[in-house]
C-alpha cells in the first residue's frame, strides 16, 4: 500500500480519534508517527496505531491531560505525565526546556510517566530549530528486552539515546539511537514483513544467536550495541531516565507500559562563542564530509543526514506500508467503526 503522507496522517488521526484521543491529540500524533515514517523509521511510524488504539482501550495512554509539576528548581523540572500521549507531553517538556535554557543558559527536564515518546530525533529536531544543543535519555520500566552483556536474560529496555546539534546554514546534527543493537519496532516490522533480520540483533530463548525475528518475541532477547559498551551506555540510560526522574528503572514487576525520559538543553549563546562555535562545527562537518568514500555512489554524510534525504524522498514518491501492517491497521480501523473507505477518504 503506497500513500500521501497526507492520506497517512488523515487515516492514523481517524483511527485515533475513534479509539477516544482528543482530536487535538489525535492530530499531533498521526503529524508525528508519519514523520516517523516519512524519515525511514518505519518502526516509530504508523505501525504504533495499533498498540496506541490498544493502550487508549487499557487505560494505559490518556488523552487530553496536562504536565503535572513534580520539582522546580529553577533550570530544572520534573513532570509527570499521567500516562499521556508521549508525543503530545514529550513535545510540552521540550518546548519548556528550551523556554528555560533561553533563561538561565542550560536547563533539565525529566519527563516521567508518559506513554510512548515516538522518535527521539523529533525533540532534539525541535529543540535545533530553537537553537539549542540537547540531549535526551529514554527507558522503557515496564519493557525488559535486552540482555545485558554476558547474559541470556531480559533485563534492560532498548534505552534510546539523543543528541541534537544546531549548525548555522546546515541542518542540525542528529543522533538519534537505541543502545540496543536494533530499535523494537524495526524487530515488529520485519516479523510482520516475514523478513529475516541481521545476526547480532537477537539471541533465542536458548541463547543462541538468531536471524528470526519470531524468536525474539518466543522468549528471547534482544543484544547490545557493541557488545560491553553499550551494555555500559545502557545502564546509565536506565539509570538516568529512570532514578533521576524518579519513574523507574527497567524491573521484572512494573506492568504499565510507559517511558521516562531525561532531557538537558543547552544554549551556544550561553558560552560566549555563537560565531565561533558554529564556525568550528561547520569547518569539522565540512572536512568529515570530504573524506573520499569507499563507494563513490555513497558518499559520506552526517548523523541526521539520511533521515533528511529519506524524507524528500518519501515526500514525493509516497510512503510504502507493508501489507502484513496495513492489514492490521484496517483490522484496528474496522473494529472501531471505520471501514477502509473512510480511512482515507
Amino acid at each position: 500500500m503506497r500513500l500521501t503522507a497526507q492520506q497517512l496522517e488523515g487515516a492514523a488521526a481517524r483511527i485515533l480519534a475513534a479509539a477516544g484521543a482528543s482530536e487535538s491529540d489525535a492530530q499531533q500524533v498521526a503529524t508525528r508517527l508519519v514523520n516517523g515514517n516519512l524519515v525511514g523509521h518505519d518502526s516509530h511510524g504508523v505501525i504504533r496505531l495499533c498498540q496506541y488504539a490498544e493502550q487508549l482501550r487499557d487505560g494505559s495512554i490518556r488523552s487530553g491531560g496536562e504536565l503535572t509539576p513534580v520539582a522546580d528548581f529553577g533550570a530544572v523540572s520534573v513532570f509527570d505525565a499521567n500516562l499521556g500521549f508521549g508525543q503530545v507531553m514529550a513535545e510540552a517538556a521540550t518546548l519548556k526546556g528550551i523556554e528555560k535554557a533561553k533563561t538561565y543558559g542550560s536547563a533539565t527536564i525529566g519527563l516521567r510517566n508518559v506513554a510512548h515518546v515516538g522518535r527521539l530525533g523529533d525533540w532534539a529536531e525541535l529543540a535545533a530549530e530553537a537553537g539549542m544543543v540537547s540531549f535526551h535519555f529514554v527507558n522503557s520500566p515496564a519493557k525488559p528486552a535486552v540482555s545485558p552483556f554476558g547474559g541470556v536474560e531480559r533485563r534492560m529496555s532498548t534505552n534510546p539515546i539523543c543528541v541534537g546539534i544546531p549548525v548555522e546554514g546546515r541542518d542540525p546534527v542528529i543522533v538519534d539511537m537505541t543502545t540496543s543493537s536494533v530499535a523494537e519496532g524495526k524487530l515488529r516490522v520485519a516479523n510482520m514483513a516475514g523478513r529475516s533480520i541481521p545476526e547480532g540483533w537477537i539471541l533465542d530463548k536458548q541463547g543462541n544467536p538468531s536471524q528470526n525475528p519470531g524468536d525474539y518475541y518466543d522468549g528471547g532477547a534482544m543484544l547490545t550495541m557493541g557488545a560491553h559498551k553499550g551494555y555500559g551506555l545502557s545502564l546509565v540510560v536506565d539509570l538516568m531516565a529512570g532514578a533521576l526522574t524518579g519513574g523507574g528503572t527497567t524491573s521484572p514487576t512494573d506492568s504499565v507500559n510507559r517511558n521516562n525520559m531525561l532531557s538537558f538543553f543547552i544554549d551556544p549563546a550561553a558560552c560566549h562563542a555563537g560565531a565561533e562555535a558554529n564556525g568550528i562545527a561547520a569547518g569539522y562537518i565540512d572536512w568529515v564530509k570530504a573524506s573520499a568514500a569507499r563507494d563513490p555512489s555513497a558518499p559520506v554524510l552526517i548523523p541526521g543526514e539520511p533521515e533528511n534525504l529519506e524524507r524528500a524522498k518519501r515526500s514525493e514518491n509516497g510512503i510504502e506500508v507493508p501489507d502484513g501492517i496495513w492489514r492490521q491497521i484496517l483490522d484496528t480501523a474496522e473494529g472501531l467503526g471505520l471501514s477502509e473507505a473512510k480511512l482515507i477518504a
